[in-house]
């Protein structure tokens, strides 16, 4: 099925090595913080409201204007407000919620129906007038504050191209009273304002090392968490230096990751896909409706801390670029300090925080995976068919979406003859090789094959299913399969294959992934006993090297 049975001695102890460094990348892609039947799917949104506070105005004022106001009008009972700009205008979500219902109602044209918890009460906001293809999301969504839910219109009962914008105390759809929003917009932050959350502690926060206001409050929701998660302090004292390095304590947004910008943050960067405190890569870590939420980014860190083996005894600078695999090692020896500072000024933050925030932090860290242990997600009998994959975007780039397919499954173990179109099977037994001494029979999981052709099926739309073996003359297999286009080493793009061995018979197969840290890596099953992960290219260094593109 894959052969890497025979890979040399030198690369699996390399393997072996790189593992120390990549386990931490394992739990990222399990850790989840919903509620209810989602809580198995790796990628879904986090259910947490946002922080008393962090409301968003529904449109950017410097493009929209009030033409309406709440009240009276013609006779009748106008139940919000009228902000009046170009069609196609951005339009924000007020603040974390669940979509009740998007789409046609009566006099609105089209609807959007959001509910909010905001200080222990339900709250509904009411979004109106939008064409067709200007409602952006569906019922059932969680969304954030500030997040893009759509473009304003000019349907229905409109008089010109305007967001129709309510907000109700108690559900919209089930008995609430409308209220004025006007107060409510006035006080809150134009969308793509700073809104890192506000201090935990609800008051305004004593100086600290020249941090500002927003700054601090990031620093105290870092404390918080970690506190929640019963972190010891050590582990808080490494998520603050790392913060304090990657982005002097700011939610980054990235000008790569268009998406990122539709999500409350303080600032914006460029490197890379690396977006929020912590610089986490949307993919990687999640995807970036998960990675712009302070508290999920929070957990899905200090998940990756606990997973490292011994990361107590560690200086704070090693556990730190353990985690984040840094080009520059040491670079958070110097951001300790004020790290240290700011957990003894924050120690007992999670007291403050929202019992529905608390409840979700605890039910994250109850679903982490043990990565030894080669455990499961806690509540989950088995992994869904065809999910979908984080950074998987229907008619996007090939290369991407083959990537995105393989990286949902970071974690699963390796299983011998493991793996179809649809997701990991049940491996099968090798006649008493490498496979059966591991247990590969009684795992289920990928081998090198299988995590291709179900990633080149995922990303073609089900219409390239590959053969499930490597290649080789007697049998040609994915090397060979006629759908695909032989490369050059030096024009490898992410999301080809990459196959391994010689004089055209090979015994492994994996999905170049890029340059991470300078080294070209590969996002492959490797071998039994491993699971699914990134890994430097060089492993592989002793073998002939083939490449070919789907798609």
């Amino acid at each position: 099925m894959s052969g890497s049975s025979g890979r040399s001695s030198g690369a699996i102890a390399g393997i072996v090595a790189a593992l120390v460094a990549l386990l931490l990348i394992v739990v990222l892609f399990v850790v989840v913080i919903t509620g209810g039947s989602d809580d198995c799917v790796p990628g879904s949104p986090t259910a947490a409201s946002a922080p008393s506070g962090s409301h968003v105005k529904p449109t950017d004022p410097a493009q929209t204007s009030m033409t309406s106001g709440f009240g009276e009008r013609w006779g009748t009972q106008h139940q919000g407000n009228d902000y009046a700009g170009p069609e196609g205008t951005a339009i924000h979500a007020f603040t974390d919620g669940r979509v009740v219902d998007a789409g046609p109602a009566s006099g609105f044209g089209n609807w959007i129906v959001i509910d909010h918890e905001i200080d222990g009460q339900i709250y509904s906001t009411v979004y109106g007038h939008m064409w067709d293809d200007g409602v952006s999301v569906a019922t059932g969504d969680q969304v954030s504050a500030g997040q893009r839910i759509g473009a304003i219109g000019n349907n229905g009962e409109s008089t010109g191209a305007h967001l129709h914008f309510e907000i109700w105390q108690g559900p919209r759809l089930g008995g609430g009273t409308a209220l004025d929003p006007t107060s409510w917009v006035e006080d809150a932050a134009a969308p793509g304002e700073a809104l890192s959350p506000p201090p935990v502690s609800g008051g305004e926060l004593a100086p600290v090392g020249g941090l500002n206001e927003r700054q601090l409050a990031l620093a105290e929701h870092t404390v918080a968490v970690g506190e929640a998660m019963g972190v010891p302090e050590q582990g808080i004292v490494v998520a603050l230096a790392t913060t304090g390095q990657e982005s002097t304590y700011r939610l980054l947004a990235n000008s790569n990751v268009p998406d990122s910008l539709n999500y409350p943050h303080d600032g914006v960067g460029s490197d890379h896909d690396s977006v929020n405190q912590f610089q986490q890569r949307v993919g990687m870590w999640g995807t970036a409706e998960e990675l712009m939420n302070a508290t999920t980014s929070n957990v899905k860190f200090y998940n990756a801390l606990l997973a490292v083996p011994g990361w107590e005894a560690m200086a704070v600078t090693v556990a730190a670029q353990t985690v984040q695999r840094s080009a520059y090692p040491d670079a958070y020896a110097d951001d300790e300090p004020l790290a240290r500072t700011l957990a003894a000024r924050f120690a007992g933050a999670s007291a403050e925080l929202d019992p529905v925030e608390l409840d979700a932090i605890r039910s994250g860290t109850a679903v982490a995976v043990s990565v030894a242990a080669g455990g499961q997600l806690a509540g989950c009998t088995s992994a869904p068919s065809n999910p979908e994959a984080p950074g998987y975007v229907e008619g996007g780039p090939f290369g991407m979406n083959v990537i995105a397919a393989a990286a949902r499954w970071i974690g699963t173990p390796y299983a011998w003859g493991g793996g179809d179109a649809n997701g990991p099977t049940r491996g099968i037994s090798d006649g008493g090789g490498f496979a059966d001494a591991n247990g590969d029979s009684g795992k289920t999981g990928f081998d090198c094959s299988g995590l291709t052709l179900h990633a080149i099926y995922q990303a073609s739309g089900g219409q390239i299913e590959l053969p499930h073996f490597t290649g080789s003359r007697a049998n040609p297999g994915q090397l060979y399969d006629p759908r695909g286009t032989d490369i050059a080493f030096e024009q490898k793009q992410p999301g080809d294959l990459i196959f391994f061995g010689s004089d055209g018979d090979t015994h492994h197969v994996g999905i170049y992934y890029g340059v991470e840290g300078g080294q070209e890596m590969l996002l492959n099953a490797p071998q039994s006993g491993d699971v699914v992960s990134i890994q430097p290219l060089s492993n592989w260094s002793g073998d002939q090297m083939y490449v070919r593109r789907f798609g």
